[in-house]
């Protein structure tokens, strides 16, 4: 199958699932109660910063931004080297960020590296209120969202979800393995897990992390927490059959990554640059994840 219908595949896939509201009753309000364990439990990531190339943005970045109605002149750009990972991730962040730059780099760098490496730009834009999204393996960050390892965590769970990490089931949130296993809970994460399949998957991956990471577990949280767990064990399953590292476990160094949109000029419209190399070629045994398009800014909103 070609690239090309690959991605028609996953946005079509996308478009279905994200019409199909769950019914299920959430297992809690929501998973505030989640943070302090995450951060406690994920330690930092060291990494070393340098500006991206002068006059140049990402092709990603800068059409994001103009989208989004911001000046791409008003982003700056970093590569951000984390030391578990060859090929620096590149961050677009609006100068006018409701956050630090430093809490963006400290959030995505306690993400497993195994999850990062799914993933390929961070943007951070300011808005009056949080919420963020996955424009096809870009996290993108509205208000006070840039400095919660939740949202970061369930921004990047839909690469996993969407890019087909969770392998063999390519995405995990439209297969009949999904479905069959939760069919035989009688609830979901939260309200917001209830938005349809895809938000679902998000939610109990972030649940499936801190079961991973935080001793006593999401099952010591919640008394009731066997209402989910056919989707919780499924999850657990998948990132442990599809990486022998683990998907959802820190360790280890990148085995792969969702390659960085080539970059192109600030000012213009231009947000293609002919003929223009990657601006990172892989190094020897490091793979290219195969991207896809996809846009969760339809349902993903936290605020």
């Amino acid at each position: 199958m070609q690239i090309s219908s690959i991605t028609t595949t996953v946005a079509l896939l996308v478009a279905l699932v994200e019409s199909q509201r769950l019914t299920k009753p959430p297992l809690q309000p929501n998973l505030d109660n989640l943070p302090p364990g995450f951060l406690n439990n994920l330690k930092p990531t060291s990494n070393t910063r340098t500006a991206y190339q002068a006059g140049s943005i990402p092709s990603d970045c800068k059409k994001i931004a103009q989208r989004e109605g911001f000046n791409p002149a008003d982003i700056q750009s970093w590569n951000i080297k984390y030391s578990d990972c060859s090929v620096p991730w590149v961050f677009c962040y609006h100068k006018n960020s409701n956050g630090p730059l430093n809490d963006l780099v400290d959030r995505f760098g306690r993400l497993p590296v195994h999850t990062r490496q799914f993933n390929r730009h961070i943007v951070s834009l300011p808005a009056s209120s949080g919420h963020a999204y996955n424009d096809g393996g870009n996290l993108v960050f509205f208000g006070g969202t840039l400095s919660s390892i939740n949202v970061h965590i369930h921004e990047a769970a839909h690469s996993l979800d969407l890019l087909g990490a969770f392998s063999p089931d390519k995405p995990l949130s439209s297969s009949a393995k999904w479905a069959n296993e939760y069919n035989q809970d009688s609830a979901v994460p939260d309200p917001y897990a209830q938005t349809n399949q895809i938000e679902n998957v998000a939610q109990n991956t972030v649940i499936t992390t801190y079961e991973r990471n935080v001793p006593g577990g999401f099952f010591g949280l919640n008394p009731n927490a066997n209402k989910i767990f056919h989707q919780y064990a499924t999850i657990d399953t998948e990132q442990r059959e599809t990486d022998p590292a683990r998907l959802l476990v820190p360790g280890g160094t990148c085995t792969g990554r969702l390659a960085n949109s080539n970059p192109v000029p600030i000012s213009g419209t231009a947000t293609v640059q002919a003929a223009a190399a990657p601006e990172a070629a892989m190094p020897a045994g490091l793979a290219t994840i195969k991207g896809a398009s996809f846009n969760t800014n339809s349902t993903c909103f936290f605020g």
